[in-house]
């Protein structure tokens, strides 16, 4: 492995790090820039050396070093997430602005799936730096030519905005809340009108996998409110790397 792997890698577990202050901070409208990591439990600022991205995780035996409470495993899985989606980022786009396009999309992704899964809201504080950042990154880079882009927004939104309304008359009740109307919206602006809805039913179908398991393994019903943002995330990213596999091996079995 070269010294770049090594260092892309690197930068992959620390943003993961970062993601999951993020995560912790914003819905409790906390800066994530300022203030140091304190233990949920006994209050105890987090040093340095027991913050290195999952190497202190596995020193520590996944405890506190102070009060000895469990760390949730979020934390190291979102940190290697992040290092293998950046190092596959890597391998796919190299040291480009096509690169850093689809890496900012996916990092806010994870952000989003996570605060989404925890609280079931999609904050506008999320998707709309994230939807300025792919519009002035596309401007300068061209990665998706504009048209396809906007159209990618309107019809990813605008299906998603369909689905709520649909789903909100055959149920009596609210089926899929606005935020994630937004997602889609943002999300069809990085992905574009030809993988939009493809990226929108991975996610669906990834949805529908977790109610079966569900209700195969713990042999109950799935919740009545489902969040559906880390769903979606996940379908967008999966798309990113695997979709066009995915539409092959498909077409495969129609042959």
């Amino acid at each position: 492995m070269k010294t770049i792997d090594i260092l892309v890698i690197l930068f992959g577990l620390a943003t993961g790090s970062f993601l999951n202050v993020c995560a912790a901070r914003l819905p409790l409208k906390r800066s994530v820039l300022w203030g140091r990591s304190q233990c949920p439990v006994c209050g105890h600022q987090i040093s340095w050396y027991d913050n290195i991205p999952l190497l202190s995780f596995v020193l520590l035996k996944g405890k506190c070093r102070y009060c000895k409470a469990k760390i949730s495993l979020q934390y190291p899985l979102i940190e290697a997430f992040s290092a293998l989606v950046t190092y596959a980022l890597y391998l796919k786009f190299g040291l480009s602005i096509t690169a850093v396009f689809y890496g900012i999309f996916i990092y806010f992704l994870i952000v989003i799936g996570l605060i989404d899964f925890k609280t079931k809201l999609i904050l506008n504080r999320l998707l709309i730096p994230l939807f300025t950042a792919g519009v002035l990154i596309n401007f300068f880079g061209e990665i998706i030519p504009f048209k396809d882009a906007l159209s990618g927004a309107f019809l990813g939104g605008g299906i998603m905005w369909m689905a709520a309304i649909l789903g909100a008359k055959i149920f009596k009740k609210e089926a899929m809340g606005m935020g994630d109307v937004k997602l889609a919206f943002v999300a069809g602006f990085f992905l574009g009108w030809q993988h939009i809805l493809l990226a929108l039913y991975l996610g669906f179908v990834i949805a529908l996998l977790f109610i079966l398991a569900i209700w195969l393994f713990k042999k109950k019903e799935a919740p009545s409110l489902i969040p559906m943002g880390p769903f979606l995330a996940l379908g967008f990213i999966v798309y990113l790397f695997y979709g066009k596999l995915l539409i092959q091996w498909y077409l495969s079995w129609l042959s």
